[in-house]
């Protein structure tokens, strides 16, 4: 307990230096149907966080957390002839490292579900696609369908290969990105200063009762 406090009063400090809010609060709250439909009150115990993709336009994300999972919604993905996807960085151990590490989890959600671990952007590796609608010990409603606004998504703490308890602290960003996959693609984060490339840029999240 000592080190995780340790290690989450130095990734604060890294953190904060650029961006004053990145200390987040997930809250307990009931389990998610991911589907199709986000039901009324189903997010209403959520914390919510904003990303800016551009003027006029911000994708808010909601998320949660329960005894085995954390709960993510993206809305607004979707604007004019414009669409976003979503993408998840977490850092189940809040190591703050500078470069990925095993352990270190990418998800990526589109027409496929991708994920990479110690490693973003694992679309393809040796000419084999390497995404599909289902992965173990995560589910998104995909694929989505072509008007879809709102992606509900759950991760498992199985996943993540950690048994969390209250006031534990995670590596966390999230992103929507245009998912191009060349060099013109483009991310747009919470925390506003968060890099792909770089841990130790995300915010901080504490799970809370």
């Amino acid at each position: 307990m000592v080190h995780i406090f340790k290690t989450s009063l130095i990734c604060a400090a890294l953190v904060l230096s650029a961006y004053a809010t990145a200390i987040l609060n997930v809250p307990r709250g009931g389990v998610v149907k991911v589907d199709e439909n986000v039901s009324p009150g189903e997010w209403d115990d959520a914390a919510s966080i904003p990303i800016v993709v551009e003027p006029g336009w911000q994708v808010r994300v909601r998320l949660k957390h329960d005894d085995e999972n954390l709960y993510f919604l993206f809305s607004g993905l979707r604007h004019r002839n414009q669409r976003m996807f979503p993408e998840l960085f977490i850092d189940p151990q809040n190591s703050c490292t500078s470069k990925w590490e095993e352990g270190q989890w990418w998800l990526h959600v589109s027409y496929n579900l991708c994920e990479g671990d110690g490693e973003p952007n694992v679309y393809r590796r040796a000419d084999v696609f390497l995404c599909a609608h289902e992965k173990p010990a995560w589910e998104a409603n995909n694929p989505p369908a072509s008007d879809t606004n709102d992606v509900e998504i759950r991760v498992s703490y199985l996943k993540l290969r950690i048994k969390p308890t209250t006031g534990q602290y995670l590596g966390l960003a999230v992103a929507v990105t245009d998912a191009k996959g060349d060099a013109n693609q483009k991310w747009f984060f919470w925390p506003p200063t968060a890099k792909v490339k770089s841990p130790n840029t995300w915010s901080e999240a504490v799970l809370k009762n």
